[in-house]
């Protein structure tokens, strides 16, 4: 597995499969990242159950936030 860049900001478009970096075609892994309660604007983050999806090139390592969010329930 190779090292894990820095999250960069990603617009997706229509369509998201590729890495921007080093042409992987076959999509990617996802992570996910609390979302800090206290800056969260939608009412779900301040519960505390908010995440930032982080998508993950499986082939070089680079990460993407594409600006999605998904609450999780406890």
């Amino acid at each position: 597995m190779p090292d894990l860049k820095e999250i960069r900001a990603l617009d997706a478009g229509n369509r998201l499969h590729t890495c921007p970096a080093c042409g992987y075609p076959l999509g990617f892994h996802t992570s996910f990242v609390k979302v800090d309660a206290k800056n969260a604007s939608d009412p779900v983050g301040s519960t505390g159950n908010l995440y930032r999806i982080i998508l993950i090139c499986p082939e070089c390592g680079a990460r993407y936030d594409p600006g999605w969010t998904a609450p999780f329930n406890k």
